[in-house]
This record gives structure tokens, sequence and C-alpha cells, in this order.
């Protein structure tokens, strides 16, 4: 389970595949590197695609920087285009997670490349936070966690994904502060968001918004309930298209 964000331009996404991608993942898609801009200030992105005709115009490239600050230079990023670009390639040569891909896109190519770069990024990505309880360390990878619950007696409950599988964990940990300050603590903003009073949810694992509900539905099957005030948390501001 990953992020992915796509540039689509004046592309149109094959629906079958787009089914696929977001049967596995959380997937963004703006028209515009604008739009994309936005979308990274918010939430925390694994896979970049980008689709364009020019692919070396230099609002693409002030995209990708952006994208790319503070991560590693490793952050694959997937080229689509109807025609190759020897600039384009020059640059794909040079590094070991760029990708390129002609459009009208090979179903199977790209679902293997982006598997590629989800294991990738599996092991590039691996902020961690450390809780602790009666003396002991529980380090988590913040994308395993799924959302944190406050309980009574001012404590909180971590539900995290064991990994390598689909099985949950939980763990119930001593927290004597608005939930609000865990994520400030632990600088997990852009994955953490609160939903409700007493839950904070990874917006990763997110599955649904049903807004008439005020609910979120997660990828392992949970429904965590939300509000008007939080619901937009995980409801992107600008438009999917």
């Amino acid at each position: 389970m990953g992020s992915i964000l796509i540039i689509k331009n004046s592309y149109e996404i094959d629906p079958k595949l787009l089914e696929l991608l977001e049967a596995e993942h959380q997937v963004y898609i703006e028209s515009e590197t604008w739009g994309g801009l936005d979308v990274i200030d918010e939430h925390h992105i694994d896979v970049f695609v980008v689709m364009s005709d020019d692919h070396v115009e230099l609002s693409i490239w002030e995209f990708l920087k952006a994208a790319r600050e503070g991560r590693s230079r490793f952050t694959p990023i997937i080229f689509i285009s109807k025609q190759q670009n020897d600039v384009l390639q020059s640059e794909i040569n040079k590094r070991g997670s760029w990708y390129f891909l002609l459009f009208p896109v090979n179903q199977e190519d790209f679902l293997t490349i982006v598997e590629d770069s989800m294991e990738m990024v599996g092991m590039l990505d691996e902020k961690t936070i450390i809780l602790e309880k009666s003396g002991h360390a529980y380090p988590y990878k913040v994308k395993d966690i799924s959302r944190v619950e406050r309980t009574p007696k001012r404590r909180i409950k971590i539900y995290s994904q064991k990994p390598g599988t689909n099985e949950e964990e939980e763990e119930e940990f001593f927290f004597d502060e608005p939930l609000e300050e865990f994520i400030k603590i632990h600088g997990i903003g852009t994955q953490i968001k609160k939903a409700y009073q007493s839950f904070l949810v990874n917006a990763s694992h997110v599955k649904e918004v049903r807004k008439v509900d005020k609910e979120l539905v997660l990828r392992n099957g949970v429904v965590v309930p939300t509000s008007k005030k939080f619901i937009d948390n995980f409801v992107l501001k600008t438009s999917k298209k």
C-alpha cells in the first residue's frame, strides 16, 4: 500500500488501470503541476507519475524539484509521453529510479514499475516514530500506522499493519496531550491527520470517504467516524479529474 500522484495534463487515464491502482494504493490525480503542488503540501506521496508531451518544460522541472525536496534522490518518478525525448532519456539514464513509458501505456509494464517503485520506497522511506511503555521502546514506521485512537485514562491506542502481512496489531500508550500534539511532536502531519475528536487517521490508508455518513473506510475494512470539521483533511481541495 502506498500513495501515487498522477499529473495527467491533457492525457486520459485508462479507467481499468486506474481501478487496479486504486485497489492497492491511494491515488491522487491532478490536471496541472500547480495542483500537484497543493497535493504534496497536504499529503505524503511515494511515487510520482507525470504525463506530458513535453517533459522538459520549466514548470515540470520546478514541480519535480519541489516534489523531491527533503526526499531521497531515488524517489520514483514515472514519465509517460506519446514520443520519446532525448533530453529526458539522458536524465533517466543517470538515475536508477526514473522510468519512461510510451502512451498508450502497457498496463502490465506500468503495474510492474509501480510495484518495484513501492518496494524501493519501502526501503527508502523509513520515517519512524518511537513510543515507550514500561521501559520498552516500540518503533513504528509511520506508513504502517492506520489510525490512532484516544482511549480512557489519558491513553492512546496505535493500530498498525504488521510488516509483510495484512494483519493488524494494536498497542496502548500513555499520552497526556491533545491528539493534535501527537502529530506535532512526531512531525507526521503530511501523513497522519485528525479525523474525529478521538481519532487520527493515516490518509494513505483511506479507501473511501463517505461525506454523507461522515465516515472513513480504511483499506482493511475498518470504518472510522469523522465530522464536518475534519472530513476535508481526507478530501482534496483541488478537483480530481
